[in-house]
Formats: C-alpha cells, structure tokens, sequence
C-alpha cells in the first residue's frame, strides 16, 4: 500500500537525468543523495494543448536514499513540511508524532506533518491527520491555522492526491510566513533579481 500510495503522489524519476528543480539533490555521476528521486509536475492538460508546467513537487523520499542519518536530515530536516506514512494502522498518529518531535526528525523547520495510515475498518480508506508543530511563532501559527485538521477519511484512489495539495498549501503558507518575517525572496523573485544583474555583465 505504501508503494501504491507513492506512486500516485508522483513518478520515480532519475536524477542524473532531472531536467527540472532538484530539491537541493545530488544530480551528478557521485549519487550522494541515491540515484532516483519522487517528483511530480503539473503538465497541463491534452485537451487544452496547454503543456506548459504550472507547479511541480520534489519530495525527499527517505526510501530512496542511501543509508546514512546525515545526509538524509540534511535534507528532510530543513524541510518546512512531511509526511509520514504510517504503515501500521493500530499505531496512532498522535503516538508517531510525539516519537519525531523527540528524537527521530529534528530541525529548525519541520512545521507541518501530515500522516496517512490505512483505515482499520475501511479498506479502501486512508486516514490522514494533519498536525502543526507547537510553539511556534504566532505569525507562522495564523498562516497555518486553517491546516489544522483532526482526522479526514479519504478513498486510497484520491489518497494521494488528497495529501499532496495539502502538503503544497502548507508549504506554501510556511514559506509565506517565513519570507514575510525575514524579508526573504520567493524562488522566482530571486531568478527575476540575479536575471536583472546579468545586465551588468553584458558588453555593450
């Protein structure tokens, strides 16, 4: 269920071959971060002949990399969202999330977990419970507030889905907050700011 659900989150992808956003990933010949990555990329739709990509999605899939705690917290741990498959559906979410905020996933980020475990009394359910961590600052907490769900039942075949647009709209909120109260640039702001400077290179 678990390789079922990954792939209707995004396509296995290789990465010396990636032609689009890394996540930070090692893309050379050295495979540092593995050799295949979980991506997904809105391509637009046949029927509109609008092909152009609209957003796209690299997760850090643990699964994929290689053994090894550090390079795997460099990335997940500076990520502002997870999510958490939790493969036993008699272990709570609550219990899962107590267990990464003491010990397994730490960082300065990780605001948002959002877990999905398959449905004990429905099989072709899965529960998905969206928690925020505590203490955070009353900015990031406002802009995440309406993300604070209790537990949703959804159909394995929107499941994925399902968890990506929100996993999208959290990090979205996170990376709001957090550019607003430290005057950061957006990705596109910053490609538009070092664009405008190539100008100073130009020879005229």
């Amino acid at each position: 269920s678990f390789s079922k659900f990954c792939s209707g989150l995004g396509e296995i992808i290789s990465l010396p071959h990636l032609r689009h956003f890394s996540g930070g990933l090692d893309t050379s010949d050295y495979a540092s971060d593995g050799k295949f990555a979980l991506s997904w990329l809105n391509r637009g739709s046949w029927e509109t002949c609008d092909l152009t990509g609209k957003s796209m999605v690299l997760f850090h899939s643990v699964p994929l990399m290689p053994p090894g705690l550090n390079n795997r917290k460099r990335h997940v741990g500076n990520d502002v969202v997870h999510i958490v498959y939790v493969e036993d559906p008699k272990t709570s979410a609550q219990n899962v999330s107590d267990r990464l905020q003491s010990c397994d996933i730490s960082g300065e980020f990780c605001f948002v977990t959002i877990f999905v475990t398959p449905s004990i009394h429905h099989a072709d359910m899965m529960k998905v419970t969206t928690k925020i961590r505590k203490n955070l600052d009353k900015e990031v907490m406002t802009s995440l507030h309406h993300l604070s769900l209790t537990d949703a039942l959804i159909p394995n075949a929107v499941a994925p889905f399902y968890v990506r647009q929100i996993a999208i709209r959290a990090d979205l909120s996170c990376r709001s907050a957090i550019q607003d109260r430290l005057g950061l640039y957006s990705n596109w702001q910053e490609r538009l700011r070092q664009i405008r400077e190539l100008k100073r290179y130009v020879v005229k």
